[in-house]
């Protein structure tokens, strides 16, 4: 009997790297539509409503889930809140907070950090070796990524400014980096899709209080159908799915693996910018991509053989 094409990628164990490269076509998306409608939302009201609506579509899972799993949840409850504080109710907050303040160009240079951020914070964290070739498969991801953004132009970094939406997104790809670590440290026996819907209930629970601050500082929103639309599409793509490939490429992989895939945001982005923006094709999109997927495959290895035998010591 033929294999299916989903068991031959399972069987080589793809599925997990498959997430991580839709996570990041997602978050592109996410990227797009947090600067093109940063004057018609709120951030927070946005990052709210993307989480309100996410929660609505998973309530009945994060009831049974925490019942499942209430004894863990009373034992470890300061780990699940760190860790709902850090991805629902933190990192896309600040990621649309920073689109009112700086260029999609920059937040996607201060993203392309993340890989760079999680793998010098795992060197302490799970006492992991670099090698040679990992650290050569960082660099040239980045010079790739890099590369993508400048437009090729390399002369373009120089011009660059740092303003408040600029610290505003390094703070977030902190966020990240120290969730992706966290996750896989603590490495809670709860499965994936128990976790993302405890995480979401409570990480919504959380954002509430900010969510009413910003409401009577700014006021609300006007719905429109294509509010409604950028809603619906931030609440099941960057949000349910990705977090759940995401979630699932770090406790299969590592997290300096899975943040390596972050290189390949602002190349997807480049690539949705010629549909959506009308923008065209250039070289410098093949030769920044071909150096992202170089450098993801000499990297793919980082600390992963090293992690595994720590993840039951670290867990503890």
């Amino acid at each position: 009997m033929k294999k299916t094409l989903l068991s031959r990628i399972s069987d080589y164990k793809l599925l997990p790297y498959l997430g991580l490269a839709c996570t990041s076509l997602f978050w592109a998306g996410n990227a797009i539509v947090a600067r093109g409608f940063n004057t018609e939302i709120g951030p927070l009201a946005l990052a709210f409503h993307r989480w309100l609506v996410c929660a609505l579509l998973v309530s009945p899972f994060i009831v049974r889930a925490i019942y499942r799993h209430r004894h863990l949840l009373i034992q470890s409850w300061h780990r699940v809140l760190v860790l709902a504080f850090l991805s629902v109710t933190t990192f896309n907050s600040l990621l649309y907070m920073a689109a009112q303040h700086t260029t999609a160009l920059n937040i996607t240079l201060v993203n392309s950090l993340l890989p760079i951020t999680t793998l010098l914070l795992a060197i302490p964290l799970f006492r992991q070796r670099i090698s040679v070739k990992n650290g050569l498969g960082v660099a040239v991801a980045f010079a790739g990524a890099l590369y993508v953004i400048l437009q090729g132009d390399i002369m373009q970094l120089w011009a660059l400014g740092v303003n408040r939406g600029d610290i505003t997104m390094a703070i977030a790809m902190l966020v990240w980096s120290v969730y992706s670590l966290l996750l896989r440290k603590w490495a809670l026996p709860i499965p994936g899709f128990d976790l993302f819907a405890i995480l979401t209930g409570l990480g919504l629970l959380v954002l509430l209080p900010f969510y009413y601050w910003e409401y009577q500082v700014i006021g609300g929103f006007i719905w429109t159908p294509d509010l409604t639309m950028v809603i619906l599409y931030v609440a099941v793509f960057p949000s349910l799915l990705a977090y759940l490939f995401w979630n699932y490429g770090v406790t299969q992989t590592s997290p300096s693996i899975a943040a390596m895939y972050a290189y390949l945001t602002p190349l997807i982005t480049a690539l949705l910018a010629v549909p959506l923006l009308g923008e065209n094709p250039h070289s410098y999109h093949v030769t920044g991509g071909l150096a992202i997927l170089v450098g993801l495959w000499l990297s793919h290895d980082i600390g992963q053989n090293k992690e595994v035998r720590l993840r039951r010591d670290d867990a503890e």
